[in-house]
């Protein structure tokens, strides 16, 4: 009888223990979500703000969602990715849907290709973004053409090489920022 009582103690202890468990979890998801919305809110902000370089500007936001999507594939994904596309399209004023389409097009690559890609350097994971970035404003070029509105020139063929230029900035600050609040 005592065995008995000595297991129901265990199981309980067990079972407080899980309980505990699964509110960090669900605490450590809520951070992660907030840092990682945080940063994408940090993006568009920096999007809006270099707005006067145009073509010189980087992609902060495409930057910031390849990094996400690097570094976190099962908290950032395709919905994730179109979403922020969605809002792209409307801070840049572009053919609403296009950047969501181009940005989706662009993470499902990433998410198929995002263990290779990890343990590429920072410099050759820069030259990847440059070749993702020039796909991307290709599509868009050739979505802008296809609708005759002409809201892009083939002067954007600059943002791709800043941004790759800018990549290892980009790179390490969300890397110390991830690695501070633990996000996996």
């Amino acid at each position: 009888y005592g065995d008995h009582r000595d297991l129901h103690k265990e199981y309980r202890r067990q079972r407080q223990m899980c309980i505990r468990d699964s509110s960090k979890r669900r605490k450590k998801l809520m951070n992660s979500f907030l840092v990682i919305l945080i940063s994408f809110f940090i993006s568009i902000a920096l999007t809006i703000s270099t707005f006067p370089l145009g073509s010189f500007s980087p992609d902060w936001i495409h930057l910031f969602l390849i990094y996400w999507i690097l570094a976190a594939p099962k908290s950032v994904g395709l919905v994730v990715s179109w979403i922020i596309g969605l809002t792209a399209d409307v801070v840049v004023g572009s053919t609403l849907g296009a950047n969501a389409l181009v940005y989706v097009l662009i993470s499902y690559i990433i998410l198929k290709t995002y263990k290779t890609i990890r343990y590429l350097t920072v410099f050759q994971q820069g030259i990847i973004v440059l070749f993702l970035l020039i796909f991307k404003y290709t599509i868009l070029l050739w979505i802008d053409k296809l609708l005759t509105i002409g809201n892009y020139g083939l002067s954007v063929y600059w943002i791709p090489l800043v941004s790759a230029i800018i990549w290892p900035i980009i790179f390490f600050s969300l890397r110390s920022i991830r690695r501070r609040y633990n996000i996996k």
